[in-house]
């Protein structure tokens, strides 16, 4: 019984190994196993790579800054104060409470998802003017001002194997 149950253990290794290595595993007749690498899928671990593709947005990616205040009447301020003359990035080192005011406010690159839906309904939302100041936007982590600066398509793509 024991010697059944490792050989069961090492064949489900095996299988499990070469699904992950990307080899395709298929009986080929009931006395032999066929191993190829003509097909390339992870069989049960599909999921985990499917997991990460987001159909809805394909490969798009923006640039953008944004001022976290916790009041709407806060914004409001800080909005008044840009359209004034100080820039965006002075405003965001002098009144936004997220740790990228060091920055200017600045998020860096990112793609759909990153951040919370509303924000990204209006970085990614073609209608959004880039360089404009939008908001207040309510989120769970306060109101923010929100300032795109690029929105593109990833050049870099890849199938998702890990290989570019």
């Amino acid at each position: 019984m024991a010697t059944t149950t490792k050989l069961l253990r090492a064949v489900v290794w095996l299988f499990l190994t070469a699904q992950v290595l990307g080899f395709s595993i298929s009986p080929a007749s009931s006395s032999k196993i066929v191993i190829s690498t003509t097909q390339v899928n992870m069989g049960m671990f599909d999921f985990i790579q499917n997991a990460f593709k987001n159909e809805e947005y394909d490969d798009r990616r923006a640039t953008a800054s944004h001022i976290l205040v916790d009041t709407e009447e806060e914004a409001l301020v800080v909005q008044k104060a840009i359209i004034e003359g100080t820039t965006f990035a002075e405003a965001a080192q002098s009144y936004s409470k997220c740790p990228s005011s060091k920055k200017g406010g600045s998020l860096g690159t990112f793609e759909p998802g990153t951040m919370v839906k509303e924000f990204d309904d209006v970085v990614f939302n073609e209608d959004t003017a880039i360089g404009e100041v939008v908001g207040p936007i309510p989120t769970q982590f306060g109101y923010h001002l929100i300032k795109v600066e690029n929105r593109f398509e990833n050049e870099v793509k890849s199938d998702g194997s890990g290989f570019l």
